[in-house]
């Protein structure tokens, strides 16, 4: 193969059009090199959210940035999923100003502290309590199968909702 790139060693550049042609040749190739080398620091994350019309959950891939750490990748999947869709047909699953305070891995569980502004009662949210946070749950197994067991806490505490009666 390097034996059929010796005419670059060759090249004799007449006139600016010349030179500045091999200058973009090379940027490229330094370019191309290095993302084959370096990789995408991207990865692509499953997220779940309510859909408008039907309030069934639907999925949407988002890319998200890649980090050294299992608890900061949570995070970030986390953050994303209470940022709230980019899909025109599906609604936020918290109300706004949720955020995560804390994330632990121990084992095969998922330990997640959140701020109390997921209980807060919004009309744009669908989901409330423990459906909201199944839909969240389901978001973060997907994306990272190790977890057997995700566990909530609202503001350090574990949260506790009603049962609904069925009829």
């Amino acid at each position: 193969m390097l034996d059929r790139l010796d005419f670059l060693l060759r090249m004799r550049f007449r006139g600016t059009a010349a030179a500045v042609g091999a200058a973009f040749i090379g940027t490229l190739v330094v370019s191309v090199l290095l993302f084959l080398l370096l990789g995408n620091s991207r990865v692509a994350r499953i997220l779940y959210f309510p859909s408008q019309p039907s309030g069934r959950i639907v999925a949407e891939m988002r890319f998200v940035p890649r980090h050294p750490t299992l608890e900061e990748n949570v995070q970030e999947t986390a953050d994303s999923v209470l940022l709230g869709p980019a899909r025109h047909d599906a609604v936020r699953l918290f109300p706004r100003g949720a955020s995560v305070t804390a994330v632990m891995v121990s084992g095969r569980t998922l330990y997640l502290d959140v701020t109390p502004q997921i209980l807060v009662e919004d009309p744009e949210v669908p989901l409330k309590g423990a459906e909201a946070l199944a839909a969240f749950e389901r978001s973060l197994k997907r994306n990272f199968p190790r977890f057997a067991e995700v566990v909530f806490f609202i503001d350090g505490q574990a949260p506790h909702f009603p049962e609904k009666k069925k009829i």
